[in-house]
């Protein structure tokens, strides 16, 4: 039998039920380049579990291995765990409906997710929100700037936009904020619609859930100096209503 099993945003929040499936389970792998699972969640587990049992699954073993990993399933009993919840990711729904196809046996364990935490700390009404994008890693060879154009279909609707911040596979923390604004102000360049700049306000949350959290309101000038690792979301609001300014205000 295969199982999601969501971890939630911290150690405080990983659901009792999924210690107890992860202990009865013949394999347990975590899956950290969709999400950052809490370092305290893997030590309290690795207390739990013998550690022969536990490996760690990157993008290509969820990706190109995905009919070896539900073939194993059909004799064994593996639980994949992720941060925040298990079926956020295409990937996972992916591995989902595979492993429902080949008939292998497959239940789902949620837990809380980083997407309604924010909506619901930030203060801006939820039904205001667009599509969601990440901003992606850049390489020598590699330097994507279409997120820009949900940002601006999303601001021609007057929605907010949530901008994921691609996550390091090496040290399993997102990129900082620093980076993330330079490649804003790159795909601003590139278009040209005149939607960010300087004095363009973005809402920052940082390790949401754990020690050490902090969120803030700020303009993209600021954010360039902060260079914190760690779990870190942005939201770039649209035409915010008095409503939503006076809870921003209230909770930021």
């Amino acid at each position: 039998m295969l199982y999601l099993v969501g971890s939630g945003l911290s150690y405080e929040e990983l659901p009792q039920g999924a210690i107890e499936i992860c202990k009865k389970c013949d394999e347990v792998l975590l899956e950290s380049y969709t999400s950052i699972i809490d370092p305290r969640t893997i030590t309290a587990l690795k207390f739990q579990i013998p550690p022969e049992k536990i490996g760690n699954i990157k993008r290509g073993g969820m990706e190109e291995h995905l009919k070896e990993l539900i073939n194993k399933a059909k004799s064994h009993d593996i639980a994949i765990l992720i941060g925040g919840d298990p079926l956020i990711a295409t990937t996972h729904k992916i591995l989902f409906i595979e492993a429902k196809k080949q008939d292998v046996k497959i239940k789902t364990l949620h837990a809380s997710s980083i997407i309604p935490s924010i909506i619901g700390e930030c203060g801006l009404d939820f039904y205001r929100f667009g599509q969601c994008c990440t901003i992606p890693r850049w390489s020598e060879h590699y330097k994507p700037i279409s997120f820009y154009e949900t940002i601006f279909t999303n601001m021609q609707r007057k929605l907010h936009t949530i901008l994921l911040l691609d996550i390091d596979p090496m040290t399993m923390d997102s990129m900082p904020p620093s980076q993330a604004v330079k490649i804003l102000e790159e795909a601003e360049f590139a278009y040209k619609k005149n939607i960010i700049s300087n004095n363009t306000m973005l809402m920052l949350f940082h390790n949401m859930g754990r020690d050490g959290a902090y969120k803030k309101f700020a303009k993209l000038s600021d954010l360039k100096l902060s260079t914190d690792l760690g779990s870190n979301i942005l939201i770039l609001p649209s035409n915010i209503t008095d409503i939503e300014r006076e809870a921003l205000e209230s909770i930021l």
